[in-house]
């Protein structure tokens, strides 16, 4: 969903838009004014209850390298200690990793890191002896929403989660007008997001993953 759509579908739910665009009047100009901060609001409980945004950082260990980073990626010398690795460093609007959502690649197998800890929130504890490319999977926060924010930007929310955003706006910003519509809405979307949780929690995250070893020399 773009934010312009989002903030089309809110207007019209509050009977405040005619039209299939945003037409900005007397009526509806508070409104939009206010729309950034309750997309925010809406886009922090989605993305941190409902349905998390996941990204990926890679940490790659070999012998001898030079220190780089660059973009999505971290490449470290192998040394005799630890490495401590903030995250928030590295890693776009980090929030938070699980701790099942680490993995190891080696020159001969793949599977979850076990050799690993985290100090605090985000600071990355790994051996620093141990050749591979680490894949971090982590939970980012969603990009904000402001009053310059444009009209075809995409929400970071999967679809299914970014379609509440309008419901959480109507709800808050039409109290004053009238209180039992604003309930109702923003019920609704609070219905949507238990729903949404529930439909994540059922969906396949990965279970145990063994260690796959390579014996044929094609990867």
């Amino acid at each position: 969903m773009k934010w312009g759509e989002c903030k089309l579908i809110a207007l019209q739910t509050m009977f405040s838009n005619e039209g299939t665009t945003v037409n900005v009047d007397d009526v509806n100009q508070d409104y939009i004014n206010a729309m950034p901060g309750k997309a925010n609001e809406a886009m922090q409980q989605l993305a941190s209850v409902g349905r998390p945004i996941r990204k990926t950082f890679r940490i790659t260990l070999e012998e001898g390298a030079a220190a780089v980073e660059s973009g999505e990626k971290l490449i470290l010398p192998t040394v005799e200690k630890n490495y401590r690795i903030r995250l928030t460093d590295y890693c776009p609007r980090f929030r938070c990793i699980e701790r099942n959502q680490l993995m190891l690649e080696t020159a001969d197998s793949y599977g979850r890191a076990q050799d690993w800890d985290l100090e605090g929130d985000d600071v990355l504890v790994l051996p620093g002896d141990t050749a591979g490319t680490y894949t971090v999977w982590y939970d980012a926060y969603p990009v904000k929403i402001t009053a310059a924010t444009p009209e075809d930007t995409e929400l970071e929310l999967p679809e299914e989660a970014a379609v509440l955003i309008p419901l959480y706006i109507a709800g808050e910003l039409y109290k004053e007008d009238e209180l039992a519509m604003a309930t109702m809405w923003r019920n609704e979307f609070e219905d949507g997001l238990v729903k949404l949780q529930m439909s994540y929690q059922a969906s396949p995250k990965g279970g145990t993953v063994t260690r796959v070893r390579n014996t044929t020399g094609w990867w």
